[in-house]
């Protein structure tokens, strides 16, 4: 089956984790927040690039199929200027009867990023993926994974035998959080660290991991405001570090707003507010972040009495305050510190100082799993009824 022949009313349904599906250039493209958003990014290019990094997000089947292919243009993005070569885009095919692969693709659009903001885009050819679909032939759930870094219009997809868009079997988890969420340092889509714990614990995932953005922007939170969820996690704190977007007067009540927001359309959802993990430059310093040789390192201006600039360390503190403030009269709301993901005794695994690596990812993904395992909060999600 391809896009012309009623195959993108089937691929609409089959998308799971994106809000945000247009025909364009003779293909289709995901963004993961919903089209509404868009004119209140404010122009902001590296937004607009994240939202339209699939991460996370997957095309789910409903087959007896021996073999599926996709036609994709990939879009892979080069920044020299920031050490990060051309690299490969990723895709990823599962199976719910245990099978997982993934293929790295060289062709592709590629867009060159400059650091005065500009950048240029240099048309290449698609690419096919086909992925042999082992074992006997008997009905399953097929799921292609798309890439966690740059982006792809999907021309068409074929198959040997009818494929179905297979329905949730699972509670639903809305997570948000920065480029550390979206995970495009992972070797593979599998890699994305909330793809790892929603893999392991059953859940149907969300992603809002967005690359350098995670700044509670009231427009994320109507968002997740208007999502149904069965789980909700907020991951914050390294963005607004880095990028010194907010600072100490400001970070408190931005939060408050944001949950705020959240719970006007989810009063009683199991809510986790989760602490930044470990980052050697900005525990007890802070942004905008520097770029030197590969590294994030913590900012070399002058600090100021009063200035209100806020470390990881001051997040951490105001965000378990928040959780404690509010939960007097919110026993759905949860607290984690992020350390526990990702901890001191880790530095090794970023190699840029700020984004793990491979490695690194998984063990997020792992340990969450394990907390999550034994929480309060996923008991309440895991008894929730599955959507269809």
């Amino acid at each position: 089956m391809t896009l012309d022949n009623g195959a993108p009313g089937m691929l609409l349904t089959a998308i799971k984790g994106a809000l945000d599906v247009s025909l364009n250039n003779g293909g289709m493209s995901v963004k993961r927040l919903p089209a509404w958003t868009q004119a209140q990014f404010g122009g902001d290019a590296p937004l607009a690039k994240a939202n339209a990094t699939p991460s996370g997000v997957r095309l789910e089947f409903l087959t007896d199929a021996a073999w599926l292919e996709l036609d994709l243009t990939f879009t892979r993005e080069s920044a020299a200027w920031r050490w990060r070569p051309l690299q490969a885009a990723v895709i990823s095919m599962t199976t719910s009867d245990g099978h997982a692969e993934s293929r790295e693709f060289h062709e592709g659009d590629v867009l060159e990023t400059f650091p005065d903001g500009s950048s240029t885009l240099t048309p290449a050819a698609p690419s096919t993926a086909r992925f042999e679909i082992p074992g006997p032939r008997q009905e399953r759930t097929v799921t292609v994974w798309l890439p966690h870094r740059g982006s792809a219009r999907i021309h068409g997809v074929r198959s040997d035998r009818p494929l179905q868009p297979a329905p949730s079997t699972g509670p639903r988890w809305v997570h948000y959080g920065s480029s550390i969420s979206q995970s495009s340092h992972a070797e593979a889509p599998l890699g994305v660290w909330p793809v790892v714990a929603a893999r392991n614990l059953g859940l149907d995932l969300y992603n809002l991991g967005l690359a350098g953005s995670a700044h509670l922007d009231q427009f994320v939170a109507r968002t997740i405001r208007d999502q149904p969820a069965d789980l909700i996690t907020l991951k914050v704190g390294i963005n607004i570090i880095n990028s010194a977007s907010l600072r100490r007067r400001t970070f408190a009540p931005a939060v408050h707003g944001f949950l705020d927001t959240v719970r006007d359309g989810h009063p009683e959802t199991p809510l986790v507010l989760i602490s930044p993990i470990f980052c050697p430059e900005h525990e007890d310093a802070p942004g905008p972040s520097r770029l030197v040789d590969g590294k994030f390192l913590a900012t070399d201006l002058a600090r100021k009495p009063g200035d209100g600039l806020l470390t990881l360390r001051d997040a951490r503190s105001i965000l378990a305050d928040a959780v404690s403030e509010r939960g007097t009269s919110d026993s759905n709301l949860h607290h984690l510190d992020g350390l526990r993901l990702f901890g001191s005794a880790d530095a090794h695994l970023l190699p840029d100082l700020l984004h793990p690596n491979d490695e690194g990812y998984r063990l997020i993904g792992e340990r969450f799993t394990d907390i999550a395992a034994g929480s309060p909060w996923l008991a309440p999600a895991a008894q929730a009824p599955v959507r269809s």
